[in-house]
């Protein structure tokens, strides 16, 4: 509990700045009494590490588990750089670079990999040199570049607002990510190598990043050579994935919450995240358990994901972002790839009819070549075919491994036999055959 002592101002956080007039304190205050009673919990958790040390075996640890972005990469033998980005709305993004490697002639051209749902840049070091897909593209003479949206760990930074006490730091959804962060990073990379295009390959709710961008503002197709789409999310018709369930049934109430959706959830520094280290990443017997609980809910295979690369998949899993963004997931689920929600009657008043209309698709001319798998819970191929069959110049290629999983396409073994391959001939030839 966080009760409130009306003769103790203290309590609450006066100083607030809001795009909502009707906001009081009480509100920014629940804001607060979140994050204490998250922090209270996570004491308990270290707490109850110190309690177990002397039982765990440390051997399970991986040097590379809790490591930072340039941290991998120089861990991994590899330079990189960090660039930051200002968008037109004050938010700061933490963008990385791995420069054209030294044993490279000349560059071949700009790759831009942009991370998923609740993760970050890091995805595409994770599973180390001559797996992860940035190390790949670098090896293979493109300069690779890798943003990272408002709110995740490395873009926790705005010129106005601090995301630990204002709570309107965290009113976003996918939609500013995809008008504000996206254009920024891209126009950024452009001007930072004196390109005119750039190749985009993106992880589930990346390809929707970019899809709207190109819907609402259409001249960002011609600053796109061609994008890869890695279990596209765009429908979830299909999705088994039990987390987009649950975001479907809660849409209608979440919707009508407001402001209160402006509060952070997963960082990287939360419960949930220490708590898969403490389960997982301190010894190998519990890998098998924490590899069944991950895979259970975005589609299950242990041989893809390996023990030495999972404790570092556990380190980086989570980098957080804002309810309102989980909740906007769950109004795709409802209503289709389709504009926010924001309930019948400001609907009425925004786009003149009850329901959100669809991204126009139709504008995104721009060349696609999207990857899915059978056993991707969470961006069903049947979903995937969906989108592509919206798209002007899409293609779709369905791996033949039926195993193949949600997470396999940025932590699997196998990315440099299925994925990489597709990225590397498309752009030495024009062509593609799919594995």
């Amino acid at each position: 509990m966080c009760p409130v002592d009306a003769n103790n101002p203290q309590n609450v956080t006066v100083k607030y700045i809001s795009v909502y007039p009707f906001r009081d304190k009480r509100l920014n205050f629940s804001f607060r009494c979140i994050r204490t009673v998250m922090a209270k919990m996570k004491s308990l958790y270290l707490y109850l590490l110190l309690w177990m040390a002397p039982f765990i075996d440390t051997g399970g640890v991986s040097p590379r588990r809790d490591l930072s972005f340039l941290d991998l990469a120089k861990y991994d033998g590899y330079e990189a750089e960090k660039h930051y980005v200002t968008t037109k709305d004050g938010y700061i993004l933490g963008l990385f670079r791995l420069p054209l490697k030294a044993n490279c002639s000349e560059s071949k051209g700009v790759i831009m990999f942009m991370h998923g749902l609740y993760l970050s840049s890091d995805d595409c070091l994770v599973p180390g040199p001559g797996k992860a897909h940035c190390y790949v593209y670098s090896d293979n003479c493109y300069d690779v570049w890798a943003p990272n949206v408002r709110g995740n760990v490395y873009s926790r930074n705005h010129t106005r607002l601090n995301p630990d006490t204002d709570s309107e730091f965290w009113d976003f959804s996918i939609d500013e990510m995809a008008l504000y962060d996206l254009p920024a990073v891209i126009d950024y990379v452009l001007k930072e190598t004196g390109e005119t295009q750039l190749s985009y390959v993106a992880h589930s709710q990346g390809v929707a990043l970019l899809l709207i961008l190109c819907s609402k503002v259409p001249e960002y197709n011609d600053k796109i050579k061609v994008g890869f789409g890695l279990s596209a999310t765009a429908w979830l018709d299909h999705s088994r994935f039990i987390v987009v369930q649950i975001q479907g049934l809660l849409d209608p109430i979440l919707t009508l919450s407001g402001s209160l959706l402006n509060v952070e959830i997963l960082p990287r520094s939360g419960v949930i995240q220490f708590s898969f280290k403490l389960l997982c990443g301190l010894t190998k017997l519990t890998y098998p358990l924490c590899s069944d609980i991950i895979f259970v809910f975005l589609g299950y295979d242990k041989y893809q994901i390996t023990s030495d690369v999972l404790p570092v998949v556990i380190g980086h899993f989570y980098s957080g972002t804002s309810l309102k963004n989980f909740n906007r997931w769950g109004q795709i689920k409802n209503n289709g790839f389709s504009e926010y929600d924001y309930g019948t009657k400001k609907n009425l008043d925004i786009y003149g009819q009850p329901k959100p209309p669809l991204y126009k698709l139709s504008k995104v001319i721009m060349k696609w070549i999207m990857i899915g798998s059978l056993n991707d819970y969470l961006g069903d191929v049947r979903d995937v075919q969906k989108l592509v069959s919206n798209l002007p110049d899409a293609s779709l290629c369905v791996l033949s491994d039926k195993t193949f999983g949600h997470l396999d396409f940025i932590y699997g073994k196998d990315i440099p036999n299925y994925i990489t391959p597709v990225v590397l001939s498309y752009l030495k030839t024009g062509t593609y055959q799919c594995p």
